[in-house]
């Protein structure tokens, strides 16, 4: 028996088939993980194509009818069991084909259909297969849970009563019928659109002339149904998979026709003739009772035609939600709103109403959508804007708050939620600078500060302030950003926040020494300054990249991409869905790529003498950028004479020109002969830049000859950064041994956990490699 993959749907206790086919499922695909074998890339002969789906070569000796239904469910039944759905489609339908009674080949068409998301053609054969055995308790149960999915809760309610008649206490069937209580909701199966799109090529002359032979009024019935007869799967449906999806149409139709010649006619009875109702005027009526409080009275003149005539009117759902949300009936409310928006979705209002509801019963994400299609719809509609600022803002969703700004702001420029989305803006691009600031080398993730200042400078007036001042300075526009922290100096000079802001720019731009004494400056004054040392770059030679974050696998559903002044290298060591794989995949961010030798630093030197003129020495402060050369706050380079081509190295890395940089590099190797600890780094550099290239060997080779130099002191992030140059050679083994020897000499917590994990992985490609080998 087929098992429905709804995870409310109830099993029978009749039959333990479901529970059965669901723990095969799980076995399966354990054993399909664990014994898959690693492909062999050399070539091979293409397999046979596979026979179409609605051939059964089990039928070949069967001539009973009867037996060949059976064999048919059988076959049905296995082919489910190993995933083939088209086959055990094709199998149930030939069943219902040969004998249109049988219960079992209904239900289980039911299931499938309902897995492959065709709701209106699952909720007809679960129907049939009650029409035709009322007493089956697991089409009872999934017809309940499935028709509460589409809406209808009344006939779900309903349903679930009966189920509980064979699932006693059953939660799941106690649940719904909670949740549809009293809803008065319902969508008949005519009111519903084909689920499943037709996307086979198919000539509608060839429809019409097969269903007007087997006798079907509507050849959309049979195209419908068509869609579940491309047995060969070649997007074309034949004249034989059409005649194939006849048979199931017109064995639908003999079904309902015995159904209703079995019901006993009731007497006609004469109805009194009742005046046509005007939807639109009792629409208005109700309106007005819920403007005069009385949502009540709004629901019981909808209620008795929500079903009927009012099916398919869109402000009549929309209107008898609303009532029942003043009534506190939120989970009926949002049904009959959401079912009003399917029919309207141009309605911007009704998005708003949605949202509202959705909101205060806490589905904030729904909430979020809704709002963001009443904007969708109509984009002047501030007030949706703003409840989706505020919704978002209240639950830490910080880039749906932003999205909801630039909306609002795009509405109306001047829109109070402008200073508090500047604010916001420069407080998150100030929190990156300060972590860069922290982070030697190349940032860790995508910067997005300097583009975040610049928006906020696009919002704010060009009046000088210490706001835009902060905003020049955080989008790098340093010169500028002197310029006008000497303006506000000029107006404030005994402000000790300017001159803390002036040493900040400084600082950004190059000029160390003056940024030192305005800094002393602004602590004189008894403002708060931070120390030179946190927030400039050191004057002494560089150092390797502090630790940076594991490399991750990169997925097809969340591409990576790369900032201009990133690095992009293939990552060491990738294992994805538990299959291993020795291929490299694209790097997210080339900073997690290598861990940074973690080196004491000199100390920075004495403050400057108080005797120099600061005031003077900030007015100045624009020439003095003017020529000075800027750095990048994301770079390590100093700015020292002796270690120039260091530098120069260190920046065309940053630059992606990595062979420029080893030029660099080996030019500067000879100017510090007897220099071990320089030239330990420029040799780390140097295998940093081999990696990026992707010449491994090379890059091992340099990491080991700064071993070499001080053995007893090499780190552990120099062996790390080895391991991942082995790890992406396929020499798991040696990286292995890279990681191993790491984790003892100064890797911290978190280093070491990504190296036992690296362990890890390298252990299973390793395996992968041998049964590789093995096998050629």
């Amino acid at each position: 028996m087929v098992a429905n993959d709804d995870s409310e749907s109830v099993p029978s206790d009749d039959s333990d088939a479901l529970d059965e086919v669901a723990l095969a499922s799980v076995n399966q695909a354990l054993e399909a993980v664990e014994n898959e074998e690693v492909v062999n890339e050399a070539p091979h002969e293409e397999e046979p194509p596979q026979p179409p789906r609605n051939v059964i070569p089990e039928l070949d000796d069967v001539d009973d009818p009867e037996e060949m239904v059976q064999v048919l469910l059988t076959v049905g039944e296995e082919r489910s069991r190993r995933g083939d759905v088209k086959g055990s489609l094709a199998a149930f339908n030939k069943a219902i084909a040969l004998d249109p009674s049988c219960d079992m080949a209904w239900f289980n068409r039911g299931v499938l259909l309902e897995a492959q998301q065709d709701a209106r053609g699952a909720r007809q054969s679960f129907q049939i297969c009650l029409d035709l055995n009322d007493q089956h308790a697991p089409a009872t149960a999934n017809l309940s849970i499935l028709l509460e999915r589409i809406g209808d809760l009344e006939g779900a309610y309903e349903m679930a009563g009966k189920a509980l008649t064979f699932f006693p206490g059953h939660p799941a069937l106690v649940a719904l019928q909670e949740r549809c209580k009293d809803s008065e909701i319902a969508v008949s199966i005519e009111a519903m659109q084909p689920s499943v799109e037709v996307t086979q090529a198919v000539d509608m002359a060839v429809v019409e002339e097969i269903a007007e032979e087997a006798g079907i009024e509507n050849p959309e019935d049979l195209l419908s149904e068509a869609v579940h007869h491309d047995h060969d799967e070649d997007a074309t449906l034949t004249v034989e998979e059409l005649q194939s999806a006849a048979e199931v149409v017109v064995a639908q139709q003999d079904v309902l026709r015995e159904v209703e010649q079995a019901e006993p006619e009731p007497e006609p009875v004469p109805e009194p003739s009742e005046p046509e109702i005007d939807l639109d005027a009792l629409v208005e009526t109700a309106t007005n009772s819920i403007k005069e409080g009385d949502p009540k009275q709004a629901l019981e003149l909808l209620k008795p035609h929500l079903k009927t005539i009012a099916a398919q009117h869109a402000g009549a759902w929309r209107i008898a939600g609303g009532a029942m949300a003043r009534l506190d009936l939120d989970n009926h409310a949002i049904a009959a709103m959401t079912h009003a928006q399917n029919l309207e979705p141009s309605h911007a209002p009704g998005w708003f109403n949605l949202g509202s509801v959705q909101q205060r019963s806490n589905l904030v994400q729904e909430a979020l959508a809704s709002y963001k299609r009443a904007i969708d719809v109509d984009p002047v509609y501030e007030k949706a804007g703003e409840k989706m600022a505020a919704l978002a803002q209240e639950h830490g969703r910080i880039e749906t708050y932003m999205e909801a700004a630039r909306l609002l702001l795009g509405i109306n420029a001047h829109h109070e939620i402008r200073e508090p989305f500047v604010a916001m803006l420069l407080q998150l691009a100030q929190g990156e600078s300060d972590i860069m600031d922290q982070v030697a080398g190349l940032p860790p993730t995508l910067p997005a500060g300097p583009e975040m200042a610049q928006e906020a400078l696009g919002l704010m007036g060009d009046t000088p302030s210490s706001q835009r001042a902060l905003a020049l300075s955080l989008s790098l526009q340093h010169s500028d950003a002197v310029l006008m922290w000497k303006s506000l100096i000029q107006q404030e000079p005994s402000e000790p926040n300017h001159w803390t802001g002036l040493a900040r720019s400084l600082e950004q731009a190059g000029d160390l020494e003056t940024a030192a004494k305005c800094h002393a400056k602004a602590s004189a004054m008894g403002g708060t300054s931070t120390e030179a040392s946190s927030t400039t770059v050191l004057q002494t030679p560089l150092t390797e990249e502090h630790v940076q974050a594991e490399p991750t696998a990169v997925t097809n559903d969340e591409p990576a991409t790369a900032a201009p002044d990133l690095l992009a290298a293939p990552q060491p060591v990738v294992i994805q869905d538990a299959t291993p794989q020795s291929e490299p995949v694209a790097a997210a961010a080339d900073a997690a790529l290598l861990l940074t030798p973690m080196e004491p630093q000199p100390k920075t030197e004495a403050a400057p003498s108080p005797q120099v003129d600061l005031a003077k020495a900030a007015l100045d402060a624009a020439q003095t950028v003017s020529v000075n050369t800027p750095q990048s706050t994301s770079s390590n380079a100093i700015s020292n004479q002796d270690v120039a081509w260091f530098n120069q190295g260190v920046q065309l890395i940053d630059d992606k020109k990595y062979k420029e940089a080893l030029s660099c590099f080996d030019r500067a190797l000879p100017a510090f002969a007897g220099d071990d600890a320089m030239i330990i780094r420029i040799l780390n550099n140097r295998g940093n830049a081999y990696y990026f290239l992707e010449d491994y060997p090379k890059c091992v080779e340099s990491y080991h000859q700064a071993m070499l130099i001080r053995p007893t002191e090499v780190r552990g992030e120099t062996l790390y950064n080895m391991g991942t140059a082995y790890a992406e050679m396929e020499r798991y083994n040696d990286a292995i041994k890279c990681f191993e020897q790491a984790m003892p000499r100064g890797l911290s917590d978190e280093a070491k956990r990504r190296a036992k994990d690296q362990i890890r992985r390298c252990n299973i490609l390793q395996k992968a490699l041998d049964k590789k080998r093995k096998k050629r």
